[in-house]
């Protein structure tokens, strides 16, 4: 596998007069970037080897910058996002990492000589679970994994040529990945100084991007906005989103203010958004609720609660196995992977074409023998039978509780059965 370090390295060193980054009005060339890179190894060739750097710091290229000088360096690179945790929970997740460098910010000294790249095997990057569905779990990444991830990216995704991303989402979270593809492929990658909505359309006003990437509360407060109608969005051919499918409407209308450019990528913390993607042509027809196939080189299989591969059609537990998956926990400590595979806690189905469509997670679905059943599926064959409305919900592996005339709003409104990465 190669090293993501190298990747970096050899993308900034391809295109040295390009601008590799734009934010807050300043650009910064690639060669600036390589010199920044490597004065931060310098920086981090006084820590222990394979210490945690862990950011605590606002989202510009700096961050970034910090994450790719970890990755020459063989450090653990860590980011908790200013304002995302409460002092409490900031110090509880330093505990959890144990011995660590913190910045808050930091001046970088001039580069020395050559570097030598950490190996494809040296854990480079400690990602956090949301904690949403369980304990928070420190994911640990290896500079091979990550270097699958961004050669995955580059080369299945449909980018322009040149692109010009423009991502208001924290480069120290999923997105973040998407950096190193963008680089490699001689592209520019714009920052906005805040991920509001108004300067999100700023930003495109601005500089004309050919790419966006965004979650999809900030796509929908865009499609919302009063402002978008009057936004020219004709340099763009390219909108990734990650985190949750888009309703049907939600995608007519993107194709109605972007065109037909819609790219969905998914992933997990453990296999960063390439476990599956959906291409602009999947979002036109039956097939723009699903995850889309999965990613060249990802692996996926189809479980039921004994671990027997189920057939296209069936909804059982998303198992996935490749080179971007991590291989270990810093905390609880432990491995995800068992017997070659991860066990993702989401349930997917198949259908015949291949397409993989997301149910919910193991913990809210039943089992019954060998399949997972999932509520949602009883309550439509409930109403097609009796012509009521039926609310299910899952009260434990093999039990569920009916809620006469549906669920409440206020109760729907609480569940999401589109799984963030």
């Amino acid at each position: 596998m190669t090293p993501i370090g190298e990747l970096v390295l050899d993308a900034l060193r391809a295109h040295p007069h390009r601008v590799a980054f734009v934010h807050a009005g300043t650009a910064l060339s690639y060669r600036d970037t390589e010199e920044r890179v490597l004065g931060l190894v310098e920086l981090l060739a006084k820590l222990p080897p394979g210490d945690t750097v862990v950011q605590i710091r606002r989202n510009d290229p700096l961050q970034w910058l910090v994450n790719a000088a970890c990755y020459v360096a063989g450090c653990r690179s860590a980011a908790i996002p200013p304002g995302t945790l409460s002092e409490a929970g900031i110090a509880e997740r330093l505990d959890l990492i144990g011995a660590a460098t913190v910045l808050t910010d930091v001046d970088i000294p001039a580069p020395g000589g050559p570097v030598a790249v950490a190996s494809a095997d040296t854990v480079v990057r400690l990602a956090f679970t949301s904690g949403t569905t369980g304990p928070v779990k420190g994911v640990e990444l290896s500079s091979g994994a990550l270097g699958a991830v961004a050669i995955m990216l580059r080369d299945t995704l449909p980018w322009p040529d040149h692109p010009r991303v423009l991502c208001p989402e924290p480069v120290s979270g999923g997105f973040g990945n998407m950096v190193a593809p963008t680089l490699s492929l001689g592209g520019t990658f714009i920052i906005p100084e805040r991920s509001d909505v108004d300067s999100v359309l700023d930003a495109v006003i601005e500089y004309h991007p050919t790419v966006l990437m965004m979650m999809p509360p900030v796509l929908r407060a865009v499609l919302n906005h009063p402002r978008s109608g009057g936004v020219d969005w004709s340099d763009v051919t390219l909108v990734i989103y990650s985190g949750a499918s888009l309703t049907s409407d939600e995608v007519d209308r993107a194709h109605v203010l972007f065109g037909e450019v819609l790219c969905q990528v998914f992933g997990q913390v453990e296999v960063p958004k390439t476990i599956a993607w959906s291409s602009p042509a999947d979002h036109g027809g039956d097939r723009r609720s699903s995850l889309g196939r999965p990613f060249p080189g990802t692996e996926i299989r189809i479980s039921g609660p004994d671990g027997t591969p189920l057939p296209a059609g069936h909804a059982g537990e998303l198992w996935v196995r490749g080179p971007n998956t991590a291989s270990s926990y810093a905390f609880p400590p432990g491995s995800p992977v068992h017997d070659g595979w991860l066990r993702t806690g989401d349930v997917c189905r198949f259908d015949d074409d291949g397409y993989l469509h997301y149910v919910d997670r193991v913990q809210h679905v039943l089992r019954v023998g060998g399949a997972y059943v999932c509520p949602a599926d009883i309550e439509a064959e409930i109403l097609a039978r009796t012509g009521r409305p039926i609310g299910v919900l899952a009260a434990g592996p093999e039990t569920v509780r009916f809620v006469p005339g549906g669920l409440p709003r206020d109760v729907m409104g609480r569940i999401d059965r589109r799984r963030p990465e």
